[in-house]
């Protein structure tokens, strides 16, 4: 009797184990599981994403949103209905055989949607390697954004006769048209092109280099900014219009010039570059109309500095810059209607020392400008923004690849209310809308490494 009580008692705590393990999906005698389920990276709303996600055991993950707000998950379907962050949750419950995985979420961004009539262009270059991996030779590319697709369309463009490398610096796009400009290059010497519609167009010149980084469509008139020399450190500002070339002079007392961007205005051609004598007394300068006048030197700073971006917006008149003295760091700056210039912030918790500002465009009342940081220690780059005078730093995409992982903005354009900003993360070209996580553009096929420079927006 004393032994089959003893069974009795033995079989009772063994059922109750049994019972609680397989409530538990954790207890002995179950096998565990993981779940892999990788971040989708950045998405647009309106354009559905299907998830996707594995487990070691083989079993069916099941996801859910933890923000409905922004994202809905149907099955394998995720919906987004509004810009934001989206937090999906993926999930798989135990069996008889495996305990219940745990949770893992993924967090992204989900950018704006784009209009059925409205395409971003954005110009940059890719970089294709040798079988034995090392650098070969740059490919001007456009990508495209369109309405209902997180992911943009590549297009190499074409590679002017001649030449064998290519880069595009800048982008304007006038009703169905597209204009880039650029530089190609024979592997000898650099020469100024501009594509329409992916066609190129070498620009004239009467010197053996020539280099072009503006372009502005106005008018029924295309107006290209770049510098051509026939020697290192003796360069001539050059605008170009419709195909012929107009030196810019420089400043009076000094020798030479460099063209950069341009805006357009009525009947008024705005240019900035830089100009100088020697290579250490390098000066920012506002060319109106074809008449040169030196920028004011950013109080208290010393050394060298240079004019890099231009807006227009009514009559006033917006430059950015940067100050390159030769000790200490750089300076982001910008000048308003050619008044003294304005000492752009670090954006806040920044560990970089060094601030270059780029690219200058207005929205409304709000001015933007676009650049990076570069931090001394380890030579990372931080892409950034300011925004009437606020810094911001950018996010890096979440799939960036390459170490350390570095990042900057050169470009910047407006589509309705919100605001692209276009560079590099990593090694890919990259963009930014309205400051959120960056979203890495394809890599064109066959290529190790991309840029963007410029962006312009299309609205039919």
């Amino acid at each position: 009797m004393r032994h089959l009580k003893l069974f009795s008692l033995l079989s009772v705590l063994s059922l109750a184990l049994f019972a609680a393990g397989c409530g538990s999906g954790n207890s002995i005698g179950h096998t565990a599981q993981t779940i892999t389920f990788d971040n989708p990276g950045t998405q647009t709303m309106g354009a559905p994403l299907t998830l996707s996600a594995t487990a070691n055991s083989g079993l069916t993950v099941s996801f859910t949103s933890a923000t409905p707000s922004v994202c809905t998950v149907s099955g394998t379907t995720a919906t987004f209905g509004a810009a934001g962050n989206c937090t999906i949750d993926a999930s798989l419950a135990g069996n008889s055989t495996y305990a219940a995985a745990s949770q893992v979420p993924q967090s992204f961004t989900v950018n704006p949607a784009i209009s059925p009539t409205t395409t971003v262009y954005i110009a940059g270059f890719a970089l294709t390697a040798t079988s034995a991996g090392s650098p070969g030779n740059n490919v001007a590319e456009i990508w495209q954004l369109t309405s209902g697709s997180p992911t943009a369309t590549t297009t190499a463009l074409s590679m002017p006769s001649g030449m064998t490398s290519s880069q595009a610096y800048a982008i304007a796009v006038s009703g169905s048209d597209v204009y880039v400009a650029g530089t190609a290059s024979n592997g000898t010497n650099d020469t100024a092109v501009y594509w329409l519609n992916g066609a190129a167009t070498i620009l004239p010149s009467n010197m053996t280099i020539s280099e072009a980084g503006a372009i502005a469509v106005s008018g029924g008139n295309v107006y290209v900014t770049g510098f051509e020399e026939n020697s290192a450190d003796s360069a001539t500002a050059v605008l170009w219009v419709n195909g012929t070339a107009t030196t810019l002079s420089p400043p009076s007392g000094m020798a030479y010039s460099s063209a950069g961007a341009i805006a357009v205005s009525g009947s008024n051609v705005y240019v900035v570059g830089f100009a100088w004598n020697t290579d250490s007394d390098e000066s920012a300068v506002l060319w109106v109309n074809g008449t040169a006048t030196l920028l004011p030197v950013p109080s208290g700073l010393t050394g060298d500095y240079y004019a890099n971006g231009i807006a227009v917006s009514g009559s006033d008149v917006y430059v950015s810059g940067t100050t390159s003295p030769d000790v200490g760091n750089d300076t982001a700056i910008t000048w308003e209607n050619g008044g003294a210039a304005t000492t752009l912030p670090i954006p806040p918790n920044d560990t970089a020392q060094d601030y270059g500002a780029g690219v200058t465009a207005v929205l409304g009342n709000d001015v933007y400008v676009a650049g990076a940081g570069v931090s001394g220690t380890t030579g990372n780059t931080t892409a950034a923004y300011w925004l009437n005078g606020t810094a911001t730093s950018l996010p890096l995409p979440t799939n960036t690849t390459g170490s350390p992982a570095t990042s900057s903005a050169v470009g910047i354009g407006f589509s309705g209310s919100d605001v692209y900003l276009v560079g590099s993360a990593g090694q890919h070209a990259a963009y930014w809308v309205n400051g959120g996580a960056g979203t890495l553009l394809p890599m064109p096929s066959g290529m190790a490494y991309s840029n963007a420079s410029a962006v312009a927006v299309a609205t039919q």
